[in-house]
């Protein structure tokens, strides 16, 4: 794959851009890329109606001006208890994980515009995690059935990360993130995770698909 791609990101907080900065790292085998956080930007605050709300900027169409590739990224688990407007509602009852992340491609496709989207779908990559983007972790942790959780990730990842790492993911705090994030340094470890959680996986064979096809491979 080559190495001067450019990425922005769209996401809902700082800590998932430093999970999707590592796994960027890891597929492209380069940590010199060069990537711009659109959202939230350095010292701002995200939110899962921050990610639908820029997709439906000016910011966002703008965006394509100086990225090769967007990515956009969005936890689903604020559907299953926020109060969200019927303009950004998803009915996620009896869905699959795959039928979940279609859901939310859908209405991001909706709000960004369905003509602005086919005319740039090549440059955009969905990482849409069933239901949180912790989720992804417990791979890394538990062998056992809870390695595919989608919900209650982070309580779940709280009961072994004191005993193996000595800190608790509570907060959210970044250094604690960029500590998990190491595990997703070799492909072969990221796809052996990405194999016990869908939305993962769904994610890393888009962007390594979009990435070729870019290439002309």
């Amino acid at each position: 794959m080559e190495e001067n791609k450019t990425f922005g990101i769209i996401s809902e907080g700082v800590t998932d851009q430093i999970v999707l900065e590592r796994i960027l790292y890891t597929i492209l085998n380069n940590e010199d890329i060069f990537i711009t956080r659109l959202q939230p930007k350095e010292n701002e605050t995200g939110n899962w109606d921050k990610v639908f709300k820029y997709c439906e900027s000016l910011d966002f169409k703008a965006s394509f001006g100086y990225n090769d590739f967007i990515i956009i990224q969005i936890d689903s688990d604020f559907m299953l208890g926020a109060d969200v407007g019927e303009k950004y509602k998803i009915n996620m009852n009896n869905l699959s994980n795959e039928e979940i992340i279609n859901s939310f491609r859908q209405k991001i496709i909706e709000l960004i515009g369905e003509n602005f989207y086919q005319e740039y779908q090549h440059q955009i990559i969905f990482a849409i995690a069933v239901h949180e983007i912790e989720c992804w972790f417990l791979p890394i942790y538990f062998n056992d059935n809870k390695s595919t959780k989608i919900t209650n990730c982070i309580n779940t990842l709280n009961t072994v990360l004191f005993e193996k790492e000595d800190f608790y993911i509570n907060d959210k705090e970044i250094i604690y993130y960029e500590k998990i994030v190491k595990n997703f340094k070799k492909i072969k470890d990221l796809k052996k995770y990405a194999a016990k959680n869908k939305s993962l996986s769904i994610f890393l064979e888009e962007l390594e698909q979009k990435i070729k096809e870019n290439n002309g491979s």
